[in-house]
């Protein structure tokens, strides 16, 4: 029997081959997007209605919430800071306008406020700081006493009404006489440091406690003044054969970057001191020079102490010797040009070294003028080129010495050294 296969059958086994093949495809992307939305679903529950809050719907009378705490600060404004205001005026912590703007006296009135009452201090008005300002046990502001004045550190620079009362005091005894300005400069140093030294304090020109305590009390003394020098009195002769002490010292010394104008001369060196008579010389000197269109001076070297001028002179032999001298011929060569410790000028405070700042001093327009005019002001060029067998020293052009008037123009007009003049040779 022959088996005769429908067209019907074929084209619904056809169809129902097509469908297979698509559930095949498709069927792992639609399980895999179940279980996406079952976990989905199951991370997200389905809100549900809460039936107790929707019942709470009749606010209780006797039940009244507490209020929000207040916090008053700086920038808040209305009444609530201008009851603050009025109550912390009322104590006498606040002394501006009730405005009702939380500004910077206020948050001063309310850290006033917590400091006496014993809270923190931070110039916010909280609820403990509101309780303690409203509450009957609130005290009346007690002001902090002045502390007792501390004399404080015065030293050159300062202005102001300290230095104007030390002026007037250092004028009162005889120490001061230079312009009552609140400026404390360079005569208002020296002028401290000569009270200083006559009451056998530091001499360092400053005003601190202890030297503050002794200029106003009254043990201060008056102004002992230094004996004017004698113009028939010869002058101090300072050599080899006549050498001054290791504790010698000149009384009348000050600084000379106090004591000279930065206008006419610079002082190479901060702590540089000479005589005060011959200091007052050397303004007069270069100032006239200034005048003759000379600047540009300096001043290198004035008053030496002893262990100062040892050192100058054992560098000096040091330098020698490494040069390959012997210690005697390294002595001997130094003694040409730096003096023994006890022999050098420099130890009266009279002597002075002036350069010209960068360039060799001799042959300079100012070592010229120096060498011209300096007699007239009380100076002498001490170490000439045609007195070298007499002083012991090769000469020195930038070297002058203050011998004062009229002993200094009769050495020039006799051509003298000092050894001369004094007839010491």
């Amino acid at each position: 029997m022959k088996f005769r296969v429908r067209p019907m059958t074929l084209v619904c086994a056809v169809i129902l081959l097509g469908a297979l093949v698509a559930v095949a495809f498709l069927l792992p992307g639609t399980l895999e997007s179940g279980r996406v939305l079952e976990r989905e679903r199951n991370a997200t529950p389905t809100p549900t209605a809460e039936i107790a809050s929707m019942l709470a719907v009749t606010i209780d009378p006797n039940n009244t919430p507490s209020p929000t705490p207040v916090l008053l600060k700086t920038g808040t404004e209305g009444d609530e800071v201008r009851r603050l205001q009025q109550r912390l005026k009322d104590l006498q912590y606040y002394n501006g306008e009730v405005d009702g703007q939380y500004g910077q006296a206020t948050a001063e009135a309310v850290r006033v406020f917590q400091a006496q009452h014993g809270l923190e201090a931070d110039g916010l008005a909280g609820q403990n700081t509101l309780s303690a300002l409203y509450a009957d046990t609130a005290q009346v502001c007690i002001p902090t006493p002045s502390p007792s004045p501390t004399p404080g550190l015065l030293s050159r620079g300062d202005e102001g009404e300290a230095v104007l009362a030390l002026q007037t005091r250092l004028q009162e005894l005889g120490f001061y006489t230079g312009k009552l300005d609140g400026d404390f400069g360079g005569g208002t140093e020296n002028a401290v440091r000569s009270f200083q030294r006559q009451h056998e304090l530091d001499v360092d020109g400053m005003v601190a406690e202890k030297t503050n305590a002794v200029l106003f009390s009254d043990q201060a003394q008056t102004l002992i003044p230094t004996p004017t020098p004698d113009p028939n009195a010869l002058p101090l002769l300072v050599n080899a054969e006549h050498p001054v002490g290791q504790d010698y010292r000149p009384d009348n010394l000050v600084l000379l970057r106090n004591a000279l104008p930065s206008s006419l001369v610079t002082v190479k060196g901060s702590e540089i001191e000479g005589d005060a008579t011959a200091a007052a010389a050397l303004e007069e000197m270069f100032a006239a020079a200034v005048e003759d269109g000379v600047t540009g001076w300096q001043i290198s070297a004035g008053y030496r102490s002893y262990a100062y001028q040892q050192q100058l002179f054992d560098e000096k032999v040091a330098s020698y010797r490494s040069e390959g001298f012997s210690q005697a011929n390294a002595v001997s060569a130094t003694r040409q040009t730096v003096a023994e410790p006890g022999t050098s000028e420099h130890h009266t405070g009279l002597a002075f070294d002036i350069t010209v700042a960068g360039v060799s001093f001799k042959g300079t327009e100012q070592q010229i003028w120096l060498h011209e005019h300096c007699w007239d002001y009380g100076f002498i060029v001490r170490y000439q080129e045609d007195k070298e067998d007499i002083t012991g020293f090769l000469a020195e052009c930038w070297h002058i010495r203050y011998v004062g008037l009229p002993h200094s123009t009769a050495m020039r007009d006799a051509n003298q050294c000092l050894e001369e003049y004094l007839g010491a040779v």
